[in-house]
């Protein structure tokens, strides 16, 4: 028992002396059990104070409530100074009953004092399921409180009405009255008709065993020849070891073995510059970050707009100064730039072509490995078929001797199993007269508990009735307000006096004047904003227009070079007609091949049908056929692109 108490004190003295805002939990921990009063041997003991500790910290919000309703309620007239007392007992009646017990928690408690913790204990379990539980819900989910926080407590509700009881008793003086035990029932075995005793086969004759022969002596021992060799080994090994004792000491004074400090450094220089000859830093490249290769819309702002309105401005200028220095005679290079763009036009489409001649040559060769491929394919494919028509004639057999012995084995359980069906189903009346009596008894235990169930929660909400009346009329309010006229001033004789109602009425009026000023201020600012968007729409819509412009210029050019080109490419080159000629002629005939080689789903479905009567014993081989490379863009298209970007 003084276990116990010291047990609380240490609890209840360890969260008195916490704070939160210079301390952590662990730190404050630490500190505490450092103390000498502490002096906790016990590793249990100190696990018990610090999670006491830290769940009072953690379920700080709940527990707070819990004691300040009850020093509302009930402790009205209780010392504020047993709130840390009254704390530890709600967290161990909420989180730690389950785990300590009730024997436990009633020596926890009954080292307090007897009234303190009757009252406390009757506040709690009188609210828990109105008033805490409601409060609670507020701060945890209602399924969390139900299941983790309530259930263990509720489970436990009858051993502490009980428990209450006592304190109660002991308050009053009256001890609690000693339970009679009741007797043990006494089981009688049940009257069975005792099972015959079966007759002892007549013994098999063990079979003996010929004697076998021993196993010679010369298994386990050692040949002669591994010890002489053993001992010749140790013999040389002394020999050397003394020709090498004697070499060390009469060898020559003069002759040193080690290396001078000079001769070093000349090795370590040139181990150094071969090394130096190895190493070396290999350049490696610096490829353009991604960000800069994605075309990524650019918002403009107001001075990006006006800039960019300025420049179109002076492109429009130079074009018209331009067009009027043409008007008066001056002469233009556009004639020789034509010029120069059609012959090097003319030696890209010659260049393209050549490429074009190569890419088709390619997919020719591929083309006609693929015809080999299947060619193939289609031999080994009818040696397998010849090769599975052999193998399902051999498991068909197999399959037919296996079921013939399976029916024998049948025939055969069948007759062992009907002598034993009749002694089994014996047992089984056994049983069912034995669980009949069972749940009849079940049944009777049940409805006797639910009374007693009733008959309690009856007890507990009349009382819980009587509670809830004489809260209602302690909570009746008491009026004590003092009514005041607005409209009197505070006679005061001051010059300026003004009553309330004035007051309010002048605080408005300067209120409105206020918001008057604030919204012709506000339109002044939107007419000013108005009009800056007006002219930079005005500037966006002009430089939308010369892009607008210049794309479709760009794209009239653009195609106009490509017709150009396709009709030198057609005009100039009869090679590649005739190699895409003979290229069609091959993708025709691997078509065929592969019609003729693959066989379709019908065939595959008859196919499984004819083995499906026969299990097949393997993996199936599985058809493999080459299909044509995706069709990848023409090297001509890719250089045609690549050119109109350069221009």
């Amino acid at each position: 028992m003084a276990h116990h108490r010291r047990l609380m004190l240490l609890c209840v003295k360890a969260l008195s002396t916490f704070d939160a805002q210079l301390n952590g939990v662990d730190t404050h921990l630490k500190s505490f059990l450092a103390l000498p009063e502490c002096n906790l041997t016990d590793e249990a003991d100190v696990t018990f104070v610090s999670e006491v500790l830290a769940g009072c910290v953690q379920f700080h919000q709940l527990i707070k409530t819990i004691v300040g309703g009850y020093y509302l309620g009930d402790g009205k007239t209780c010392l504020r100074a047993d709130s840390n007392l009254y704390s530890v007992v709600a967290y161990l009646l909420l989180f730690r009953l389950e785990e300590l017990g009730m024997g436990h928690l009633k020596k926890l408690i009954g080292t307090q004092h007897i009234g303190k913790m009757h009252k406390f204990l009757k506040f709690f379990l009188n609210n828990l399921k109105g008033w805490i539980k409601d409060e609670a819900c507020k701060i945890y989910d209602r399924h969390f409180l139900e299941t983790s926080i309530l259930s263990p407590v509720l489970n436990y509700e009858l051993e502490l009405q009980e428990f209450l009881h006592q304190l109660s008793d002991k308050l009053s003086g009256n001890d609690c009255p000693i339970r009679k035990t009741r007797p043990v029932t006494d089981t009688t075995p049940f009257s069975l008709t005792k099972p015959r005793p079966r007759s002892v086969p007549t013994p098999e004759k063990i079979p003996v065993l010929k004697a076998s022969r021993p196993v010679p002596k010369s298994t386990y021992t050692k040949p002669a020849e591994e010890d002489q060799l053993t001992r010749a080994r140790e013999k040389n090994r002394r020999k050397a070891e003394d020709i090498l004792r004697e070499a060390e000491r009469s060898k020559f004074s003069c002759a040193t073995a080690d290396k001078s400090e000079k001769t070093k450094a000349i090795l370590a220089q040139i181990e150094e510059e071969r090394n130096a000859k190895l190493q070396y830093e290999p350049v490696r490249p610096v490829f353009p970050p991604a960000s800069l290769k994605e075309k990524r819309p650019v918002k403009l702002n107001a001075a990006a707009i006006l800039r960019e309105g300025a420049r179109v401005m002076k492109e429009e200028e130079e074009e018209e100064r331009k067009l009027s220095s043409l008007e008066a005679g001056q002469k233009d290079d556009a004639d020789f730039v034509m010029w120069q763009e059609e012959m090097k036009q003319q030696g890209i489409a010659a260049a393209m072509a050549a490429i074009e001649r190569k890419h088709l040559e390619g997919q020719l060769s591929y083309e006609e490995a693929i015809i080999a491929k299947q060619r193939y394919l289609q031999g080994n494919r009818e040696k397998v078929q010849n090769m599975k028509e052999e193998m399902d004639s051999l498991m068909a057999q197999y399959y037919s001797q296996l079921e013939e012995e399976r029916r024998e084995m049948r025939v055969l359980v069948e007759g062992v199993m009907e002598g034993h069906q009749s002694s089994k189903e014996a047992k089984q009346r056994i049983q069912e007269t034995k669980h009949a009596i069972a749940q009849q008894m079940n049944k009777e235990s049940q409805e006797l508990l639910a009374r007693a169930l009733e008959q309690a929660e009856a007890d507990m909400r009349q009382k819980a009735e009587l509670i809830q009346q004489i809260k209602a009329l302690e909570s009746v309010p008491i009026i004590r307000t003092k009514f005041v006229d607005t409209t009197e001033t505070g006679g005061q004789g001051l010059l300026a006096e003004m009553s309330l109602a004035e007051l309010k009425e002048r605080l408005s009026l300067m209120r409105i004047a206020e918001e008057e000023e604030e919204e012709k201020k506000r339109k002044e600012i939107l007419a000013e904003k108005q009009n800056k968007e007006l002219m930079l729409s005005e500037a966006l819509n002009m430089i939308s227009q010369h892009r607008l412009e210049q794309s479709k210029q760009q794209a009239a050019k653009k195609e106009q070079l490509q017709q150009t080109l396709k009709e030198y490419v057609e005009l100039n080159d009869t090679k590649l007609t005739a190699l895409q000629q003979k290229l069609e002629d091959r993708r025709k005939e691997r078509e065929k091949l592969k019609q003729i080689v693959t066989p379709t789903r019908q065939e595959l479905v008859h196919r499984d049908s004819e083995s499906s009567c026969v299990q097949p014993v393997g993996r199936r081989g599985k058809l493999t056929t080459l299909t044509p490379a995706s069709p990848k863009a023409s090297p001509l298209t890719a250089l045609l692109k690549s050119a109109t970007k350069v221009e």
